[in-house]
């Protein structure tokens, strides 16, 4: 009988010792998913950045510049002539990703304002036949302020630091031309005419891009497709001489940056 009851005290010592050690286990379970969960509820989803880029300029222009003289006769300096060049940009941009809950997929807004420098020239000559007399012309074409917008959507392909992704957008730049127009007329002095002008020229913006993360920094590069609408409607009569100065321009740009921002 005393051993009976020792063995039935051993066994509910043992029964004890099972029951505290599962309690113990569920604890520190509920323990574990709480913070994973707290951890998850603090983790944003969104990623605000500063940064800038510094990149390549392609651009060529289709032009079209002419002058009818006072008699009549058309002298055309260039008709539909394609020319380019390359220059420089530079932009300040500001932006966020967000990351769509539960997937890869990220969309990212941006903001730029910047400038560009590519230039063109084009100098020409004609004569009038009617009057014996020379044209000589020179213009420039060239870009400045640039401002936009662009969506970028894409994938993180490993973890949250490399980020492949396409964009399209909205640009809008500042063209400016200035050009000169000068005449030989032996027999009526004509002095030279200059004329400075700019317009903003509206561009959709085609892309591709790649990124990746260092902590609170991101690197990243991308190429971008700009055709902008055509500068055209613009003729100017030079009062000196009466000749009618008729321009037309239509540019594209294809740029290639490296961008540096900050993520907080």
């Amino acid at each position: 009988m005393r051993r009976f009851l020792l063995a039935i005290i051993a066994l509910s010592a043992l029964c004890v010792n099972a029951e505290e050690s599962g309690k113990s286990a569920a604890e520190t379970k509920e323990a574990a998913e709480a913070v994973q969960s707290t951890e998850t509820a603090t983790a944003s989803p969104v990623e605000f950045y500063v940064g800038v880029s510094v990149g390549h300029d392609h651009m060529t222009a289709k032009r079209t510049e002419k002058v009818v003289t006072t008699v009549g006769t058309q002298l055309s300096f260039s008709n539909n002539k394609i020319q380019k060049t390359n220059g420089v940009n530079g932009k300040v941009i500001a932006g966020f990703l967000w990351r769509v809950p539960n997937t890869q997929f990220v969309l990212s807004p941006e903001v730029y304002i910047g400038h560009g420098s590519g230039q063109i020239t084009l100098q020409e000559s004609g004569h009038d036949l009617i009057t014996v007399s020379d044209r000589s012309y020179q213009s420039t074409f060239k870009q400045s302020l640039a401002l936009g917008i662009v969506l970028r959507a894409g994938f993180y392909l490993t973890g949250d630091n490399n980020f492949l992704y396409g964009l399209i957008g909205i640009d809008r730049s500042k063209f400016e031309n200035k050009f000169t127009l000068s005449s030989t007329d032996l027999l009526v002095p004509i002095p030279t005419f200059f004329e400075k002008r700019s317009k903003f020229l509206k561009s959709t913006i085609f892309g591709i891009g790649f990124e990746r993360k260092f902590n609170s920094f991101k690197v990243g590069i991308d190429s971008r497709y700009m055709p902008y609408s055509e500068w055209n409607n613009y003729s100017k009569t030079v009062a000196t001489s009466n000749d009618k100065i008729t321009v037309r321009f239509r540019p594209k740009i294809f740029s290639t940056s490296l961008t540096f921002a900050y993520i907080f």
